[in-house]
């Protein structure tokens, strides 16, 4: 009687695996032009900094460059993503979150000394 009770209970646990095997959306695959955009957009932020690094101050080149750098790991992880481990991918969406963080709080910086302060 154990023994039968071992095999339903193994067999049991083995469909519930395979239904949640079923249930787990698949990454869908990012189309070609979401890819030519996030070039493009890399392309026109390091154009901006490029041209004017002499115009901008250290606030402003900070944060076009941590844009860029954040953009750069957009990029690397979609066109990239079956290459990753699962180890790496982590630390990607963390280094995203923390360029575009940073971006955000230079950008209300320079618009507060910009416009704000005296």
């Amino acid at each position: 009687m154990a023994k039968q009770s071992k095999r339903i209970l193994k067999n049991i646990h083995a469909a519930q695996e395979l239904a949640e095997e079923e249930k787990l959306p698949e990454a869908p695959k990012p189309r070609p032009w979401e890819n030519i955009i996030l070039v493009v957009v890399i392309c026109l932020t390091l154009f901006l900094l490029a041209s004017g690094w002499d115009l901008m101050d250290a606030w402003n080149r900070g944060m076009y460059a941590s844009l860029a750098a954040a953009l750069i790991l957009m990029y690397v992880q979609r066109k990239h993503a079956a290459k990753i481990s699962a180890s790496v991918a982590p630390w990607i969406n963390r280094g995203i979150f923390l360029f575009i963080s940073l971006s955000l709080c230079l950008f209300g910086i320079v618009i507060y000394l910009q416009h704000f302060s005296a």
